[in-house]
């Protein structure tokens, strides 16, 4: 999730010459070390599928040049800031390996936490919602968003941020570790944020299945059966009482209105579902994007910027193929994800897999799919990062074949 700057504002030009500084350098990059990058992301056909997809789109979408080759337009448009962060995430897979990457991450979000506690308690103007006379700060006042522009933004970056600190592998400083993983459910907790709280409760519940994928087979199928049929109990008692739940955690039954907007969205959908209305297209276009939903939470209707559900708006963007190459995409990641677990003994084996279902369950209610921002940059980095992963150990494994077959030979 981004937010747009006017070109109005004073800061547009240091941001566009910062974002087109970094796309340059990572290009020349990519340049100079192509021969290693072509070896392993030749082999994600699926992905760069997908990639070309969005960006042939342009020829089918219904405001081409303003949107779709643009980025002028509102939040998260056109193709180009969304090619710079892929081409990102391509550089940073073919020059840090997941170790290192994690380390990276760490230190990342553990910026991110410390400022957003100085922004807070310092700036609380900007770091806490409710001093502005805005409609959203009135029904959220007191709520923390920290550098971020909203609270559940914030929110969903700490339960990345716990997650990272949970399963980075930093034997010899394990209570920065414990700390960074303490200050990001503080924080979650602080911003209000439902869909935050019920990502990091998730994790943390998932844990043991994570840890069970290790287990041999014969102790493995057992333990999955009993997780199924203990997860299945628990989803028939949420289902009946999913109204008395919802209004503890203050939503109702529609939640808040989303049910509402995701019919409205099959509707369109179904009007060009094959290949969509081009990439970031619909909410900006005046004719299919402007349609209004009742809020039961705030009674009136309202013009929405997005369908509240990845899935959607990438069916929106691309179509249902475009969905489809992103499904065969994302199955065959996490295919590698639980092979990467079962290799790696150690708590950063578990991030590829967790940080996928992460991503899938943030998307149910909140769009962040193939956007420019740091969930699409990890989804790439992760995606050719694995497969690298798994070349070296096919590579390794036929060395020590051959190995193996010239010393029988040599004896024989």
């Amino acid at each position: 999730m981004s937010y747009f700057i006017a070109p109005t504002n004073p800061f547009y030009l240091i941001v566009q010459v910062t974002a087109y500084s970094i796309q340059l350098v990572t290009i020349f990059l990519i340049v100079v070390r192509w021969k290693k990058i072509l070896s392993f992301v030749i082999q994600e056909k699926p992905l760069w599928i997908l990639v070309g997809l969005a960006l042939a789109s342009a020829i089918w979408s219904v405001m081409p040049f303003m949107v779709t080759l643009s980025h002028d337009h509102g939040p998260g448009t056109g193709v180009i800031p969304f090619m710079r962060v892929t081409l990102f995430g391509i550089y940073f897979a073919a020059c840090y390996g997941l170790k290192e990457q994690m380390r990276l991450l760490t230190w990342t979000f553990g910026v991110a936490v410390i400022l957003s506690i100085v922004v807070a308690l310092v700036l609380p103007h900007y770091g806490v919602t409710g001093s502005m006379a805005l409609e959203e700060d009135v029904r959220h006042v007191g709520a923390w968003r920290g550098l971020y522009a909203h609270k559940n933004i914030f929110g969903i970056i700490m339960v990345m941020s716990a997650i990272v600190f949970r399963l980075v592998d930093i034997s010899y400083k394990r209570w920065i570790v414990w700390v960074g993983f303490s200050l990001s459910v503080a924080l979650i907790i602080l911003s209000t944020s439902k869909t935050a709280l019920i990502l990091l409760l998730t994790f943390v519940a998932l844990l043991p299945l994570y840890k069970a994928l290790r287990w041999n087979y014969s102790l493995a199928i057992p333990f999955f059966i009993v997780a199924i049929l203990v997860g299945g109990s628990m989803t028939a008692w949420l289902v009946d009482n999913a109204e008395t739940i919802l209004g503890i955690l203050g939503r109702d039954i529609s939640l808040t209105g989303r049910t509402n907007i995701w019919t409205s969205v099959l509707n369109k959908i179904w009007e060009r579902p094959w290949l969509g209305y081009g990439y970031h297209v619909f909410w900006l276009s005046v004719i299919d994007g402007n349609i209004e939903v009742w809020s039961p939470s705030i009674n009136i209707f309202l013009k929405l910027p997005h369908a509240h559900n990845g899935f959607l708006d990438l069916s929106l963007d691309i179509g249902l193929l475009g969905l489809f190459l992103f499904v065969v995409s994302y199955v065959k990641v996490s295919f590698h994800a639980i092979e990467y677990l079962r290799l790696n003994n150690s708590s950063e084996g578990i991030m590829p897999l967790a940080y996928l279902l992460f991503l899938l369950q943030f998307n149910l209610s909140e769009p962040s799919l193939m956007r420019e921002d740091i969930y699409w940059l990890l989804y790439v980095s992760l995606t050719l990062s694995l497969q690298n992963f798994l070349n070296l150990k096919k590579s390794n494994n036929f060395s020590q074949q051959k190995v193996r077959i010239e010393g029988l030979v040599s004896t024989s």
